[in-house]
């Protein structure tokens, strides 16, 4: 039986191949398993990934075994920039959030990955920072029992719950 060789000389399989022609649909399934350090550098190895890379940032894919990050509006960086500390590395990753700036609003609880903010109106908005991607809650003042608070000036002073107590018979 004759045996197979590969000469010195043969192209390196992989030299060969076009990784940007890679599917879409793969693409996204595979980012979405990645820890945040890796899917930032996937976004820049070449413009059809770079596309991939900012349509999983537009989707809550993002695996759940990630490393644990602090997240906070670094004072060297724009209000609107989230900074992004891996702690099982020790890199600092930053992404630009759309209005309103990151560094206006309060951080009200987190949850598999988003954030719940609320802004100067508290208007809540879900932030993956992460991936970039937002979510605007309806805000206070659509909810039946929520009444707008103002000054005598016509400043905006709080919100009002209105409590209703309702009886059933039986």
């Amino acid at each position: 039986m004759e045996k197979a060789s590969v000469s010195d000389d043969s192209p390196d399989s992989s030299a060969n191949c076009d990784w940007s022609q890679l599917q879409a649909d793969l693409l996204l399934q595979i980012f979405g398993t990645l820890e945040i350090p890796d899917l930032f550098s996937l976004g820049a190895v070449c413009r059809s990934w770079h596309l991939i890379y900012l349509e999983a940032r537009r989707l809550p894919r993002c695996s759940p075994n990630q490393s644990p990050c602090l997240v906070y509006s670094s004072g060297d960086r724009d209000a609107d920039t989230v900074t992004l500390h891996n702690m099982s590395t020790n890199k600092l990753y930053h992404v630009t959030l759309s209005e309103p700036a990151f560094r206006t609003r309060h951080v009200m609880g987190s949850s598999h990955g988003w954030l719940i903010t609320a802004d100067k109106r508290s208007n809540l908005i879900l932030v993956n920072p992460a991936t970039g991607a937002q979510m605007a809650m309806p805000p206070p003042e659509t909810m039946n029992n929520v009444r707008l608070r103002y000054t005598e000036e016509g400043v905006l002073d709080g919100y009002d719950v209105l409590y209703i107590s309702v009886l059933f018979g039986f």
